[in-house]
């Protein structure tokens, strides 16, 4: 005959126990890549501000606006600044790179349509590819080179003729 204490399962306690400690684990690591997720989208909708500033200030000022990018002191994230500066440098929580440019520190200057006019030449692609990420999540963002036909450059997004 077999006595109770050798017939020992596993209680609901335990079974509860074990499925809340693997919730805890699972809800810890989505959050901690959900965090990445925001972050990126976050720097790249600072950025998206940023370059649009930098626009008006080019058109308001009838030439160009310069945007700095350099890793930030802490080694995670990138500091961009506008140049001519009329407001504090952005501090991105993403790392930003662009293929042609590599990582920061690297300078972008654009003309008052927001096409990208120096300091590289054009890459083929019709335009400097800046890549925002943290983690595995990323994003990008083209900006296009100025058009070189007669005439003055066409805003971003016209068809040339």
């Amino acid at each position: 005959m077999v006595s109770v204490e050798e017939q020992r399962g596993t209680s609901l306690i335990e079974v509860l126990l074990t499925v809340a400690i693997l919730a805890m684990l699972w809800a810890f690591a989505s959050m901690s890549l959900g965090n990445r997720s925001f972050e990126t989208r976050s720097a790249a909708t600072v950025f998206d501000a940023l370059f649009a500033h930098a626009r008006t200030v080019a058109s308001a000022a009838g030439g160009n606006a310069t945007l700095s990018f350099a890793i930030a002191p802490s080694g995670s994230g990138t500091i961009v600044s506008l140049t001519p500066a009329d407001a504090p440098p952005e501090t991105l929580r993403a790392d930003v790179s662009e293929a042609a440019l590599g990582k920061p520190p690297f300078a972008i200057t654009l003309d008052a349509y927001g096409h990208a006019v120096a300091p590289q030449p054009c890459p083929s692609a019709g335009g400097f590819a800046l890549t925002f990420s943290s983690g595995p999540a990323s994003e990008s963002r083209l900006l296009p080179c100025a058009v070189t036909a007669a005439g003055s450059p066409e805003p971003v997004g016209t068809v040339p003729p």
